[in-house]
């Protein structure tokens, strides 16, 4: 009898994946990984739903709520950080980072990460501290504004004194002059025409005192002279026009020096001058739009002497326009006074320095401040 066998053939299944979760870290990676994060400065805090306390907390986060540090039930810190609780933060499969506003005001930022099935990491930064920040750079804006305006007035002021003294003078002596030659032919000149003279030369003489006083105004305001750190200066100055660059579209390179670069003078003077030069490059970029508008804040340092440089690659300057650059209201923009340069070289001179401008070879102007640096030496001299 022929006996047929058959081959039992085996079915191989296909193991099934491992079910994916989050990544358990070890005791003995917990505090490698809080060191860590520490060194960073952020607030950040270690949450356990084991034991639902706070295991860990940085002291950055202890420095904004030293009462929720370590060993913190997490229903007090529900209760702290209103919102938390309805994040859902006990879901352990959910590892992507999520962002939320905590506290009664909305005045946490804060981002909850799942770091294993039983622990999360939280990290709170202060709203209140952003807003201060910027309140304190648009009151650092507002209070340049204000300078620039009081002294472009006091400016004025100087220059209209100086230009209507020399006429109102002039007139008084015609009619001091006149009045002594008419007094001379007394058949001429009656009682009604003397008196008249007498008032026109009251009124010039009226006119000149308040000229005077207005000079004596303007001059009082003299530098307050004290050590400043010129690079320091420099970068509040580019950060005060952050919305006039992103306007233009330009891009501001900043050439500084790590190191503090000190000269003596009058802070607010010499961010007004950088201000206005700056304001000036980006004004050059509108008129006529290049395809890559770009400024450089550049400062050298030489012998002696610091020098800031503006360079920018807008429409620059023609032999006319530069010709009467600093001279006072004479402007080649239409709603300009022509007064911001004339400024600005005042300021400079104040502080013995030298300001200028020269032509770019491809594109554009590059104005140049000097200045004289403050070293050790200069410094234990002016003492």
């Amino acid at each position: 009898m022929l006996r047929t066998a058959t081959a039992a053939r085996k079915v191989v299944l296909p193991t099934p994946a491992p079910r994916t979760t989050p990544p358990q870290a070890s005791s003995e990676l917990t505090p490698q990984l809080c060191a860590g994060l520490a060194q960073f400065g952020d607030a950040v805090a270690l949450l356990d739903l084991r034991t639902r306390k706070v295991r860990w907390t940085s002291p950055a986060w202890l420095t904004l709520l030293p009462e929720l540090g370590a060993g913190t039930a997490l229903t007090v810190l529900e209760q702290a950080l209103p919102g938390l609780a309805a994040a859902h933060y006990t879901d352990a499969s959910d590892t992507t980072a999520r962002r939320m506003c905590l506290g009664d005001t909305q005045q946490w930022d804060a981002q909850l990460a799942t770091l294993d099935a039983h622990q999360l990491l939280l990290r709170l930064a202060d709203r209140r501290e952003q807003t201060r920040v910027l309140q304190r750079q648009l009151d650092d804006r507002e209070q340049l504004l204000f300078t620039s305006r009081v002294i472009s007035v006091g400016e004025m002021a100087t220059t209209l004194a100086h230009e209507l003294n020399q006429p109102i003078g002039a007139t008084a002596n015609l009619l001091r002059g006149l009045r002594s030659r008419l007094a001379r032919r007394s058949d001429v000149l009656g009682s009604e025409e003397a008196g008249a003279l007498d008032r026109a030369i009251e009124q010039v003489m009226f006119a000149a005192r308040v000229i005077t006083r207005i000079r004596e105004f303007t001059h009082s305001h003299q530098p307050r002279h004290k050590k400043v750190d010129l690079a320091a200066l420099l970068r509040s100055s580019a950060s005060l026009l952050d919305w006039d660059l992103r306007r233009t579209g330009a891009k501001l390179t900043l050439q500084l020096p790590d190191e503090e670069v000190h000269v003596r003078g009058d802070e607010v003077m010499l961010q007004q001058v950088v201000v206005n030069l700056m304001r000036n490059a980006l004004d050059a970029l509108r008129t006529d739009p290049p395809e890559d508008p770009h400024v450089q804040l550049r400062l050298a340092i030489r012998p002696g002497e610091v020098e800031v440089q503006v360079c920018d690659n807008g429409i620059g300057l023609g032999d006319e326009a530069a010709a009467k650059l600093f001279v006072p209201f004479a402007s080649s923009k239409p709603s300009g006074m022509g007064i911001g340069l004339s400024i600005c070289r005042s300021f400079v001179e104040l502080h013995q320095g030298r300001l200028w401008f020269g032509r770019n070879a491809d594109r554009g102007a590059t104005f140049h401040v000097s200045l004289p640096r403050l070293t050790a030496k200069s410094e234990s001299t002016a003492k």
